[in-house]
C-alpha cells in the first residue's frame, strides 16, 4: 500500500486483540498526518463499527458514514497505532471532510 493519509478509509487487520478490543479485518480512518505516518511507518486509525444500530442511534460518541463506500459508524473512542504494512491495510476510499471534522472534534474532546 502507498503511505497512508489522514481522511484515508482503510481495511486493516486489528488481530491479535485481547478484551474489549476491537477484532478482526474491518474498515477504520486514518487520523494521523503524512508526515508521521512516513517517521513512524505507523498510522493512528479509528475504527469504523456495525454495531446494533438500535444502540447507537443516541450514541454522540459514534459517528455515522453517508455517502462513502464503506458505511457504518466512526468509533474515535478506541484510537490505534499499527503497522499499517505488517497489518495489510488497504485504501478503499477517503472520508468526506465534514465527517472527518467531526471525528478530530472527539478526539480532541478525550485529550
Amino acid at each position: 500500500m502507498d503511505l497512508p493519509n489522514k481522511q484515508d478509509i482503510v481495511f486493516i487487520n486489528f488481530d491479535p486483540s485481547t478484551g474489549r478490543e476491537i477484532r478482526k479485518r474491518r474498515p477504520a480512518v486514518v487520523v494521523s498526518n503524512q508526515a508521521y505516518n512516513r517517521q513512524t511507518g505507523l498510522i493512528a486509525i479509528c475504527p469504523i463499527t456495525h454495531t446494533n444500530a438500535k444502540r447507537i442511534q443516541n450514541d454522540k460518541t459514534l459517528i455515522p458514514l453517508q455517502n462513502q463506500k464503506v458505511d457504518g459508524f466512526v468509533n474515535p473512542l478506541q484510537l490505534y497505532t499499527f503497522d499499517y504494512t505488517a497489518r495489510k491495510a488497504e485504501k478503499v476510499d477517503v472520508m468526506n471532510t465534514w465527517t472527518f471534522q467531526q471525528v478530530v472534534q472527539l478526539i480532541q474532546f478525550i485529550f
